[in-house]
């Protein structure tokens, strides 16, 4: 064959086994990350639970709301630990404490009455936006 001559199919087996391995190298994406979704959930679920029980809990005096908080933390740091083993732990720490941080915000000012003014309001929504940003634009993968 010339110099500089190449053959059709050697070239096209040529991009396919670089292609496979490729594929090979990179981190496949879990099936199941919607139940990581989930886990998440419950995690940012059970954390509002606990922190809404330890102004309750008044100073760990009362033992129900005390009893509360340990569980409802447990639950939260298990489910963690779950959501991470499919999104890396930049997106799960943002979207855990940035809707945990806007629900805790909601639940003080309707369950206890706490008044929210404008600058919490804007900042509680700008924490938000910076969750969705995280969320969408992250192309991090779990470990």
């Amino acid at each position: 064959m010339a110099p500089g001559v190449h053959e059709p199919l050697a070239d096209l087996a040529a991009a396919a086994g670089a292609r496979i391995e490729e594929s090979i190298r990179a981190p496949k994406p879990s099936p199941r990350r919607w139940v990581a979704y989930l886990f998440l959930a419950v995690a940012i679920v059970a954390g509002v639970t606990g922190t809404s029980a330890l102004s309750a809990s008044a100073g760990f005096t009362r033992p129900g709301p005390m009893a509360i908080v340990v569980a409802a933390y447990l639950v939260c740091f298990l489910a963690l630990t779950r959501a991470l083993r499919a999104i890396p732990i930049s997106v799960v720490y943002a979207i855990w404490s940035g809707v945990g941080i806007a629900l805790i915000t909601l639940i003080g000012w309707r369950l206890f009455g706490q008044r929210l003014d404008g600058g919490e309001i804007a900042g509680i929504a700008l924490i938000l936006v910076g969750v969705v940003v995280i969320h969408l634009f992250s192309d991090a993968r779990a470990q």
